[in-house]
């Protein structure tokens, strides 16, 4: 596939900011977001995600993830006690002749502030594996600097810090993406990796017996582009089922499920409806998330507390 409109597009819009990858169900997805999430649960936590965005559009963007995170635990120790969380984050983003893989270990250290109340201190730290495709891209002057180099190049060390606050219903965390900048040398012409700055909160407002209203919102702000915010609002029936509706600030308008089944698995579905410009050019966007996390029953004494973001 050559592609000429897309590549500029992408390179001059928020998509070459979209050094990160897009997503939509940022409230079942959180860790990969704020890395001060690892440890959040009682037990392993592994989510499984995939994103297809603008569907139809050349060149879109199509990311794969998976991440796993834990609670360090102590035999002695009462889980109401400061405790360490850790876990891996692995992605792969495709968007026209760039893409990128990436692969992260997390930290972070919960101190308990008052009762069922914490606050997390966490970092990301891995590397990424930048790629650029000269073979799908088309030029008239193929003399432009820009285009000398063809293949991959590793940018390390890529560093995430993240802080997170949570309770029984409530949640508020900010993180940095890229916040080395680093360069990144052989593709383009002086390219960095750009620092993303993503604040998030929300709360579970709980109406009945059998249903809870949570709205929540994020926040993204990377250097030349406009502020990003998805703001939204899922509605749950005994937190069997969550049906929610998300909109996004100049792009998008997205319809939410969450679904768990059978006694360790929960799977999360959103479509966008594409707003902006970019509609006439293509359709839509889908994304899967499947949660995994085989939590036994555990004594009230020694249980984290819940958060709503992981039910």
């Amino acid at each position: 596939m050559r592609i000429l409109a897309p590549l500029l597009l992408l390179a001059c819009t928020p998509a070459w900011a979209q050094q990160t990858a897009q997503y939509t169900q940022n409230v079942f997805n959180m860790f990969a977001i704020n890395p001060a999430v690892a440890g959040s649960k009682d037990c392993i936590d592994v989510r499984l995600g995939y994103r297809q965005q603008w569907v139809g559009f050349p060149g879109a963007p199509v990311t794969g993830w998976a991440t796993v995170a834990g609670t360090i635990k102590s035999k002695r120790r009462s889980f109401h006690a400061n405790r360490h969380g850790i876990g891996t984050f692995v992605e792969a983003d495709h968007t026209g002749p760039l893409g990128y893989t990436s692969f992260q270990l997390a930290y972070a250290y919960h101190i308990q502030m008052k009762q069922d109340f914490y606050m997390s201190l966490g970092f990301f730290a891995g590397l990424r594996q930048e790629k650029l495709s000269l073979g799908d891209v088309f030029a008239d002057d193929n003399s432009d600097p820009a285009l000398a180099n063809n293949g991959s190049v590793f940018v390390y060390p890529d560093v995430t810090p993240g802080i997170w606050f949570y309770g029984k219903s409530t949640w508020a965390g900010l993180s940095v993406q890229q916040a080395l900048g680093n360069k990144v040398k052989g593709i383009g012409v002086e390219t960095r990796l750009t620092r993303n700055y993503i604040a998030s909160l929300g709360h579970r407002f709980r109406l009945n017996k059998n249903f809870s209203a949570v709205p929540s919102g994020l926040f993204k702000l990377s250097p030349g582009s406009p502020l990003a915010m998805d703001i939204n609002v899922m509605m749950e029936y005994r937190r069997k089922l969550g049906l929610g509706v998300t909109y996004r600030n100049q792009d998008a308008v997205a319809f939410m499920i969450k679904l768990p089944f059978l006694k360790f698995f929960t799977l999360g579905y959103s479509y966008d409806i594409t707003t902006s410009r970019l509609r006439v050019g293509g359709a839509n966007t889908h994304e899967l998330i499947l949660g995994i996390y085989p939590c036994a029953a555990l004594d009230p004494s020694k249980a984290i507390v819940r958060c709503p973001i992981f039910e």
